[in-house]
């Protein structure tokens, strides 16, 4: 049930400061969007406290729970049936935006946290580990979590092969073996480029891992470890946010998960790359 809903159907039971502050978010709803508690407070003419109290009434956990749910409403209630997905209206204003991601990315995150499969990422993280060579495939936005994970892996030494050139990505697929892996991101799980380069490695007998969401695909079908991402964004969307975000988080866990045993040879690595790196800076200072 929305918020509205959850107001209007206890409004004849709330006390008087409750009202006070009901009838300001019906009229106003954007306003306790960008608001904290005591902001709140002084617009209703009541206190932080029973702001807090409000939310907490409609069964809320607190302020940032309300403001979630009342963010994701709005952005509904704005967005006509069959049309794009945005979970921004047309009169938002910068802050309000502002305010709608910052709750949206915070709770897409929770959930990763909460409902990713742990024995699913373990196995992941060794598959990382003893692949002779890491294959990354990702197309359009989940390119860039592919990319940067790329670029990662590189810094620390590790063989790794990624290629914004789809045609040559796949032609380099043909090479992948048992004692590889390949990680694949998108969200749809259904990019035809990125399924032939997995079709591929599947038969080379390559382990596959997915990153993709929740949802049954050609791509989940596929592969022998899946890491699943909320389903919280439809395909038919202004643009990729949340799934974006989310390929990023799992690309930086995995990352990180698998560095954890080489910490001590990694630091020369990592110093090594940056001496390298810092020739370029050198000459380009030399040349303003």
């Amino acid at each position: 049930m929305n918020v509205r809903d959850l107001v209007l159907g206890s409004y004849d039971k709330f006390k008087k400061t409750s009202k006070k502050i009901a009838s300001v978010l019906l009229k106003n709803p954007e306003l306790f969007l960008t608001k904290n508690a005591q902001e709140l407070g002084e617009i209703t003419e009541t206190s932080a406290a029973s702001i807090i109290r409000f939310c907490k009434l409609l069964n809320f956990k607190g302020l940032k729970d309300f403001q979630l749910q009342l963010a994701q409403d709005l952005a509904i209630k704005n967005q006509p049936k069959d049309e794009v997905d945005t979970f921004v209206a047309q009169n938002d204003s910068p802050e309000i935006i502002m305010q709608k991601l910052n709750l949206g990315l915070t709770d897409n995150f929770d959930k990763i946290a909460s409902q990713l499969d742990h024995q699913a990422l373990k196995q992941a993280v060794n598959l990382i580990n003893s692949a002779q060579a890491i294959y990354l495939e990702g197309v359009a936005a989940s390119s860039f979590a592919a990319k940067d994970l790329f670029y990662k892996f590189i810094r620390v030494g590790r063989r790794v092969y990624y290629n914004d050139d789809l045609h040559l990505a796949l032609e380099r697929s043909v090479y992948a073996s048992k004692d590889d892996v390949m990680i694949c991101f998108s969200y749809s799980g259904k990019t035809t480029e990125l399924l032939l380069a997995a079709e591929q490695a599947k038969q080379n007998g390559t382990p596959i891992i997915a990153v993709t969401r929740n949802t049954k695909s050609p791509l989940s079908e596929l592969a022998d470890v899946i890491l699943a991402l909320p389903d919280n964004e439809q395909l038919l969307r202004v643009g990729a946010v949340y799934s974006l975000f989310s390929e990023m988080f799992i690309s930086s866990l995995l990352y990180l998960s698998s560095i954890v045993p080489e910490f001590d040879q990694i630091d020369q690595k990592m110093k090594n790359t940056q001496q390298i790196t810092e020739k370029l800076k050198e000459g380009s200072d030399d040349g303003d």
